[in-house]
């Protein structure tokens, strides 16, 4: 068991909404198996606590809970819900509850030596049946006549030793509204990684145990935090000049994407008149290979002008200044579908189409996104009529839609490369195109400040997902 492991927990929780640091640089820094928890009411004690406490049953882990204001049936009730089975770990003492009077009062007041015995039992007996022990428990009873803040810091700059290198994990709570700030100072100190509002944080301020009680320890405290300070600041303007440098790259990039898309266009034209012409002044004198040959050829310009029309289409995207109004999808797909109205009955296509929402957008950019994923709908449809449903779902200021077709599917091992420009998975022979529409799609939702994926299986049809701003947020504002 690792805090990597344990902090995974809260990444895959649906009920932690906040922000984990990454584990990239762990190297330098402590990583022993010790975590705070720093809140201010219930909700936000049990948004980390609770994806905690079930990642350990779900992995078949001991795990003991120390009850302290809320009841025993109070957490239980916190605890229900997600894939692990809570009752189940109660019945069977995978999952066991504790008062401070067993564990950090057991010999009627706190004390170090008590307490860590405490764990180390559970530790021992854990491994005996067990892949790791897990513990959760709140410190609010530091507050009280029977423990003093030494004793407890002791105790706590200890424990690290004690976990280190055993399969153990545990999880302090501290109540920032009744904890003094000067015991929040040292209890940050005593912990290698802490969570506070809603932010996983790897501590840089944490005091290694053999170094928290040496009388020198202030200074190195001074020391510590001013590098820390330093070095924060010194990757703090390297951040900003990585970004300012890759802002203004990209720029560079767009300009050129477009510029030359532009300007490629006019030779084109050309190419392809000019081999029109010499079709059509000399084709009695050509045989059929060389009227074959100037085919491929028109064919092939044509092709290079759609991907180029797709640059350009692409590259507008993040040029376009358009005011973001309401923009009512109900005409919006009205307006593709009768674009699309020849495909549609030369398919015998089905297309249903709910009640849409307005959102805020770009009209123009949001006609090219269902025009893109209507077509495609149609193109790989295989061998039956195409059937094809257009929903939204309100969620809160955002609107998730969905189209979906019956059509050949994706392998899922091409599933995440479909969004990549130029990416395609069939031959201009089977399909015509440029492999520049999907990602156009993404493009055009990554403007609107959404998010777009696909639920796809081979010969079982494709769902494309979007997410848009509901019309109301652009009207509040």
């Amino acid at each position: 068991m690792t805090v990597e492991s344990g902090l995974e927990a809260l990444r895959e929780s649906p009920e932690f909404h906040g922000t984990i640091e990454p584990f990239d640089d762990l190297e330098e820094l402590e990583t022993c198996e010790h975590i705070a928890l720093f809140y201010r009411d219930r909700d936000e004690r049990f948004e980390t606590v609770t994806p905690f406490i079930r990642q350990g049953i779900e992995r078949g882990e001991r795990v003991m809970y120390v009850i302290d204001e809320f009841s025993r049936s109070t957490v239980l009730d916190e605890l229900r819900g997600g894939d692990a089975d809570v009752d189940a770990a109660v019945d069977s003492g995978q999952l066991t509850f504790h008062s401070l009077e067993e564990t950090y009062l057991r010999s009627g007041r706190f004390d170090p030596d008590d307490m860590l015995e405490v764990y180390a039992d559970a530790i021992e007996d854990a491994n005996e049946s067990y892949p790791g022990l897990r513990v959760t428990a709140s410190t609010n009873f530091v507050l009280d006549e029977n423990a003093t803040l030494e004793e407890f810091m002791a105790y706590e700059s200890r424990v690290n030793d004690l976990f280190r290198g055993e399969n153990c994990i545990a999880l302090c709570h501290y109540d920032c509204e009744r904890i003094p700030p000067e015991t929040l100072i040292d209890v940050i100190r005593t912990h290698p990684h802490i969570v506070y509002e809603g932010t996983v944080c790897h501590n840089f301020y944490y005091t290694p145990p053999e170094e928290f009680f040496e009388p020198d320890e202030p200074m190195r405290d001074v020391e510590r935090m001013l590098n820390t300070l330093a070095d924060r600041s010194r990757a703090r303007a390297d951040l900003d000049e990585t970004v300012s440098q890759l802002e203004a790259s990209n720029e560079r990039l767009k300009r050129f994407a477009y510029v030359a898309s532009h300007d490629l266009q006019e030779p084109l034209r050309m190419i392809s008149s000019y081999l029109q012409l010499l079709e059509s002044r000399y084709g009695d004198d050509l045989d059929g290979d060389a009227r074959e040959y100037i085919d491929f050829a028109v064919d092939g310009s044509d092709r290079m002008r759609e991907m180029i029309d797709g640059l350009l289409a692409y590259s507008r995207i993040d040029t376009d200044e358009s005011d973001v109004e309401p923009v009512d999808c109900n005409a919006v797909v009205d307006d593709v579908l009768t674009d699309l109205h020849v495909r549609i009955d030369e398919t015998d296509a089905e297309i249903t189409v709910d009640s849409l929402p307005a959102v805020a957008g770009n009209v123009h950019q949001l006609e090219q996104l269902f025009f893109n994923l209507l077509s495609n709908a149609i193109k790989y449809s295989g061998d039956e009529p195409p059937q094809i449903e257009v929903g939204c779902e309100r969620r809160g200021d955002r609107c998730l839609f969905a189209v979906a077709d019956r059509g050949i599917g994706i392998e899922p091992e091409y599933v995440d490369g479909i969004f990549d420009v130029f990416n395609r998975l069939h031959s201009n022979d089977e399909f015509p195109g440029t492999g520049i529409g999907l990602s156009l799609c993404r493009k055009i939702v990554a403007h609107h400040d959404g998010d777009i994926w696909v639920d796809s299986e081979s010969d079982e049809g494709t769902t494309f997902y979007f997410t848009l701003p509901s019309a109301t947020s652009v009207q509040s504002n």
